[in-house]
């Protein structure tokens, strides 16, 4: 028998324990949070127990009589095996970051290409600031003045005390809240952590307001529902007298909401702070 055909199986074992170690090393270290929710955690965790337990029942197998007659093409599906297995361990384990605006260009904009839509929030534009607020005198309109009360417990709490908090676990529902009932919350204090987005990264995110001259830059998080492939930023713009903080730096805003269109999704900020990145750094959506 070659060297490499009794090498082929004890690198294929060798290889399930390594992406089987990884998983549980993605999920046991926190990292995967910051590719899928974390509902998927027990999933990812009996994942690797599963690979660990092939990979001890593959070597339990070496130099059984199975083993000793090998052909050429058993050999060389466990080599491509065993190569699959490394380089998955090795994406698993590697210290890569995206950005979120990376993140963004690359996974929103092909899916807006193909579907033209957003799958989730959609905090397109549907009118200025003026036509929002503005009734003839005598004949006020009838969206003015049909009362809107909010759905959701936590929204029409916020409602009753005038301040929102955006935390991770609420954001995307009180995103959604803040385009269905927006002029409910105009005027509220709104207060969260987002990461930056210039106006033209903005511009291209139809999830995102548009960015006028008036503001400053957009504050977003980047929602997921199913994995890091599916993600896609819904936030606000914010206009800020002071300096705009640098694309992708995170930052903690503090401000009263503004109603442009329908939608209660542009921030006076009183205060913007650089802060640290959330831990998650993805919002999950709600379907």
């Amino acid at each position: 028998m070659k060297v490499v055909d009794r090498l082929a199986p004890v690198a294929e074992s060798l290889s399930l324990a390594c992406l089987g170690a990884g998983l549980l090393w993605l999920s046991l270290s926190g990292r995967y949070a910051s590719f899928v929710p974390s509902s998927a955690r027990l999933g990812i965790i009996a994942s690797g127990v599963c690979l660990l337990a092939c990979s001890l029942a593959l070597s339990a197998r070496l130099g059984s009589s199975d083993h000793e007659h090998t052909d050429s093409t058993h050999t060389h599906r466990a080599l491509s095996r065993t190569l699959v297995a490394l380089l998955a361990s090795a994406l698993l384990v590697l210290p890569f970051r995206v950005s979120p605006s990376e993140l963004a260009s690359t996974a929103w904009n092909a899916r807006a290409a193909d579907a033209g839509t957003s799958p989730g929030v959609d905090a397109g534009d549907d009118g200025d600031d003026s036509a929002s607020t503005s009734t003839t005198q005598g004949e006020a309109s009838p969206t003015a003045t049909t009362p809107t009360t909010p759905q959701s417990g936590d929204a029409a709490s916020a409602s009753s005390s005038g301040k929102l908090e955006l935390t991770t676990d609420n954001f995307y529902d009180q995103v959604e809240e803040l385009i269905a009932h927006g002029r409910a919350h105009d005027g509220d204090h709104i207060d969260l952590v987002g990461f930056v987005m210039s106006p033209e990264a903005a511009r291209a995110q139809a999830s995102i307001p548009r960015v006028t001259e008036d503001d400053s830059f957009a504050v977003a998080r980047m929602a997921i529902w199913c994995c890091a492939a599916d993600a896609y930023p819904i936030g606000f713009v914010v206009r800020w007298s002071g300096p705009a903080p640098e694309a992708d730096s995170w930052v903690h805003v503090s401000g009263t909401l503004r109603l442009r269109g329908t939608k209660a999704l542009v921030i006076d900020a009183d205060s913007v702070e650089v802060t640290d990145a959330p831990n998650p750094e993805f919002v999950v959506q709600s379907r």
